[in-house]
Parts: structure tokens; C-alpha cells; sequence
């Protein structure tokens, strides 16, 4: 796309796969029957989302998710489960981002959380020698550091504002319409990734 100088991804679904059965499995797997169930619940997709926007540290979500559901585990196996439904980084993917990056400032904006957090930095650590999703692009941004989430256009324009990016210059890459549609609301260039549309395929002429 002709002026385009930075490129924000979103994280699930377009750098790594995720898959919310796998937690609801791992879950299951540790004694908490019904968990798929449990997580549709509105109080406890309510928690969830809170914790995602930063309202309490991994130790007050163990403790409330405990509280709400009466379902006792350890910290290490409610966090084994709880990290369950990320994949890891497609080495295809990252060589992606890495090319982008000699000619585009890249960036990241995720609906995410802590616990998700460390782990998916450690992945990309360990398999890649790469510390952290921060060292990879220009910069990561979370909605637990912002306390705001996607769909919102308040997170949005809270990332051009922090990245002092145009929003003309910018293409914003997401696999939710929903979220493709937001950042052009703001004025940044869409693009819905699939599946079938992964970034290597999307931006192959970049």
C-alpha cells in the first residue's frame, strides 16, 4: 500500500494460533468439570476481561476465579491450563515481521494479560533467542499496561498517540473484523487476516 510506513499486528490469530479449547481441555483435565461452561458464564467472562484490562495482578484472578467457581488448584496448574490455548510462534512468521521490519516500523497491539504474557515471551525466547516480543518489533502494547481493549477506538487512538504515528502511514493487521473495522475508524489502514490470509500471504509485496 503506497505511503504505508508502520504496521501494527495483532497478536492470536495472526503472529501465533490460539485455540480456546485446548485451556477449556486443560482445565478439565485438572478436575474443573464443565469449564467450558463455567468460562460463558457472564460473571466469569466479566473477571476475565478485567483481568485483561488490568484491573488485579495473576494472584487476586487465581483467587477470585476460585472464589466465583469453587474450583481449587495450584497456581502452576491453573496457569498450565490458563496458557493452554496459545500455540507458538510460526518460525514463518517471525522471519515475516523480521523482513517488514528492515523497510516499516513494527508494532504490536494485543488483547491480553499477564500470565499470557510471560509465557508467550518465554516461547519466543526459547525457541528464537528473541527476549521479548518488545525486542522483535518497535514496541508491544497491551490492553493490561493500557487498561483499555480492543474493539474500543480509545485504545487505538491511546496507541497512535504513544507511537506518534499518522494514522495514514499506518496498516493495522487483525484476524477480528470487528477490530480491523475500529482502527480504520481512527483512520489506519485494515487488513483481515484468516487462516487462509496469514500475514506472509497478506503482505507478501510489502
Amino acid at each position: 500500500m503506497n505511503g504505508i510506513k508502520n504496521i501494527i499486528f495483532d497478536l492470536g490469530g495472526v503472529l501465533l494460533d490460539i485455540d480456546f479449547k485446548r485451556t477449556f481441555d486443560a482445565f478439565e483435565a485438572i478436575g474443573f468439570r464443565g469449564a467450558e461452561e463455567w468460562f460463558k458464564r457472564p460473571d466469569v467472562d466479566r473477571l476475565c476481561l478485567d483481568f485483561e484490562t488490568g484491573k488485579f495482578n495473576p494472584e487476586e484472578l487465581r483467587s477470585r476465579f476460585r472464589k466465583l467457581t469453587g474450583f481449587t488448584c495450584t497456581d502452576e496448574e491453573f496457569d498450565h491450563a490458563w496458557n493452554a490455548l496459545l500455540g507458538e510462534f510460526p518460525a514463518d512468521r517471525i522471519r515475516c515481521v523480521q523482513r517488514l521490519a528492515k523497510r516499516y516500523k513494527t508494532y504490536l497491539l494485543s488483547n491480553t494479560n499477564p500470565i499470557h504474557c510471560k509465557h508467550f515471551n518465554s516461547d519466543l525466547n526459547r525457541n528464537f533467542g528473541i527476549e521479548s516480543l518488545d525486542h522483535l518489533l518497535e514496541k508491544a502494547w497491551y490492553s493490561h499496561d493500557l487498561g483499555l481493549r480492543k474493539p474500543g477506538e480509545q485504545i487505538f487512538r491511546k496507541v497512535l498517540e504513544s507511537g506518534r504515528l499518522n494514522p495514514d502511514e499506518t496498516l493495522y493487521a487483525d484476524d477480528a473484523e470487528v477490530n480491523v473495522k475500529a482502527a480504520e475508524s481512527v483512520g489506519m489502514r485494515g487488513i483481515l487476516i484468516t487462516p487462509e490470509f496469514t500475514i506472509i500471504n497478506a503482505l507478501k509485496d510489502f
